[in-house]
């Protein structure tokens, strides 16, 4: 028979992603600024929460047994171990032990529990779950009423003692997959790692609100599509003058047109109301398209108010995808389709697709100014051709123009995009990157 430990639940962390800090100056010898946990353990120093060793260090790539893990929690959550005569239950803690008193303090409040064979192996590293669970012992924070999703992340087991603690830990953006989406249940932590899990934890307690991953995210907007939306820094962007897409770029992946299982993208579109619907009744379309188009699938329905406009959100896991509409004041409304990859990393890039969501705000489109004779902006058109950069002036001279073909490959420095304006009757042919018009031809035609 398997023996198993349990201790009861909370939070943690990942080394692959850091959140701001307030730091101070004064710091332990051996945790530069630049070590992934040096904030967490700055700010539980400044707090007078943890100690180091008398040389000044703190020693945070050390490994971190059950003990010690015990000890430090305990001080963290302001619990003072005393010894006293009473037994506890396990053969391996000697009473003259230095971690005697703490062992003993978390038998006596009911928190620690050890192995079947009446051992708590104090010596042993501690592993990810253990830490989690044992902080949210000490920190009085319940997940019995947890549920746990179909797939908490990668390598995490939804069937072990450790599932409802590290769905919460997740939940709260405590726990957070590494650049494969996977996250290691027998991993031995570190001093640092563990002072990383118990800041996380006391931030989730006072301030209420999950871990904010959306640290370092820039935002953009597109006054043409409505929209303002943050979005991980190295994600790209393509704007056009009714559709726009944010999407994560990844290896070979040339364009977002095609999702490979590490990527994610956003894509927005204004959609047309001929009929003047009201946003009820396009919600309830919508609804009922969704019914006809997904019979064997229930799609999750949510109606909410975003940026002060009436809006659908719309969840099918089975197919990774959350969309949100949103009912526009001239009556149309935005359509955005956020989809995310079937690789482990999918699980993490669905919560980031999510904040994506959430950040968005409505825009005014800009006042369009009114239009030189076409002849007159042909002639400026010619004149550009070949010039860098120019694309942004060259674009509100054609409103009407769509593209009608993309070289994501190109000409070897970046997608080639082909604009038809039905108006001009000509079509222009881009370099996107350099924002450079290689050549216009006459008609809708990308054979130049």
């Amino acid at each position: 028979m398997r023996i198993r430990q349990r201790f009861s639940v909370l939070i943690v962390l990942v080394a692959v992603f850091s959140l701001p800090y307030c730091v101070s100056a004064a710091n332990f010898s051996d945790v530069p600024e630049a070590h992934k946990n040096f904030a967490a353990i700055q700010a539980l120093k400044d707090a007078n929460l943890i100690s180091g060793y008398k040389d000044g260090t703190f020693k945070p790539d050390q490994p971190v047994n059950r003990a010690e893990s015990a000890a430090i929690i305990l001080k963290a959550a302001g619990i003072t171990a005393t010894k006293t005569t009473e037994k506890i239950p396990f053969t391996d803690v000697p009473e003259d032990a230095w971690f005697f008193p703490t062992i003993q303090k978390g038998v006596n409040m009911g928190k620690l529990k050890g192995y079947e064979d009446k051992t708590f192996r104090p010596a042993n590293p501690v592993t990810l779950p253990e830490a989690v669970t044992l902080a949210l012992a000490f920190f009085q924070v319940s997940t019995k009423n947890i549920e746990v999703d179909h797939v908490i992340y990668d390598g995490l087991d939804t069937k072990e003692w450790y599932s409802k603690p590290l769905q919460y830990a997740k939940n709260q953006n405590l726990i957070l997959p590494d650049e494969k989406g996977h996250v290691d249940p027998a991993k031995s932590l570190t001093r640092g790692e563990l002072a990383e899990i118990i800041y996380r934890m006391r931030t989730v307690q006072q301030t209420g609100k999950p871990i904010d991953i959306t640290s370092g995210w820039i935002t953009t907007e597109s006054q043409y599509n409505f929209w303002k939306l943050k979005h991980p820094a190295n994600w790209e962007i393509f704007k056009g003058q009714k559709n726009s897409v944010i999407w994560k770029r990844v290896g070979t992946q040339a364009f977002f047109t095609r999702m490979f299982p590490k990527s994610a993208r956003v894509s927005i579109s204004v959609v047309e109301n001929p009929e003047s619907l009201t946003s009820s009744q396009i919600l309830d379309k919508l609804k009922a398209d969704y019914a006809e188009n997904y019979p064997k699938i229930k799609p999750a329905y949510s109606e909410l108010t975003i940026s002060t406009r009436g809006a659908l959100k719309v969840v099918i896991p089975e197919r990774r995808t959350i969309d949100l509409y949103i009912y526009l004041p001239n009556r149309s409304y935005l359509a955005v389709y956020a989809e995310y990859g079937e690789a482990p990393i999918g699980e993490f890039l669905k919560k980031q697709l999510e904040e994506v969501l959430a950040s968005y705000q409505y825009v005014e489109a800009p006042p369009i100014p009114p239009l030189a004779p076409l002849e007159e902006r042909l002639s400026t058109l010619r004149e550009n051709i070949l010039i860098s950069d120019k694309w942004k002036e060259i674009a509100p001279l054609f409103p009407d123009k769509k593209i009608i073909q993309t070289d994501a490959i190109g000409i070897g420095t970046g997608p080639v995009d082909y604009y038809f304006s039905k108006e001009a009757n000509f079509t222009i042919k881009l370099e996107r990157n350099s924002g450079t018009v290689l050549n216009i031809k006459e008609g809708s035609t990308d054979a130049f």
